[in-house]
């Protein structure tokens, strides 16, 4: 099978149809998995110690969307009672500016840092039946863990999950998720 890239995202078929399907044995032939995507054009920035207040992440994501940022993904953590990490990705190219564009905007925030990952590939598998088919989720994880892959963050919905995984280990971990639910 070839690669094709498209803006650092990789696809494992050659004629850019999904990349895999997978399906439930059945009176029906429901599919479980349409698609895995690799992209790894993409950087992680986290911002330290942002209170957790009503509204923080109302200002910080204002901010970088009336500025013209797309945010890919988003993660917050409670670090403390009163604290948060608020991790998100964007396009690698333009990294640098937010976090002098964040420096600068949110002060009266006080957070106490902000740190940029480069390294980062978000993985994401779509689906109709992600949500109802039971241990899919261990499924995919099993393949990452099983590689060596430490996983990031995990988000998931109906329909998608997705992980940010170290960008070098991409290919592997796809080829591991292909193997792992055929």
């Amino acid at each position: 099978m070839s690669h094709l890239f498209d803006d650092n995202n990789f696809y494992l078929t050659s004629d850019n149809k999904p990349l895999y399907s997978n399906y439930i044995q059945g009176d029906n032939m429901e599919k479980i998995i349409d698609e895995i995507n690799a992209k790894t054009d993409l950087a992680k920035i986290i911002i330290h110690s942002v209170p957790d207040i009503p509204g923080s992440a109302s200002k910080i994501f204002s901010i970088l969307g009336e500025a013209g940022f797309n945010i890919e993904t988003i993660t917050q953590i409670s670090t403390s009672k009163n604290y948060c990490d608020v991790a998100f990705t964007i396009k690698e190219t333009e990294s640098e500016k937010v976090i002098e564009y964040l420096q600068l905007k949110l002060r009266d925030l006080r957070p106490t840092d902000f740190e940029v990952d480069k390294d980062i590939a978000l993985i994401t598998l779509f689906g109709p039946k992600i949500a109802s088919t039971p241990g899919i989720a261990a499924k995919v994880f099993s393949a990452v863990g099983a590689i060596g892959v430490n996983i990031e963050t995990i988000s998931a919905s109906l329909m998608m999950i997705s992980f940010l995984i170290p960008k070098t280990k991409s290919e592997a971990v796809v080829n591991a998720l292909k193997k792992q639910l055929g």
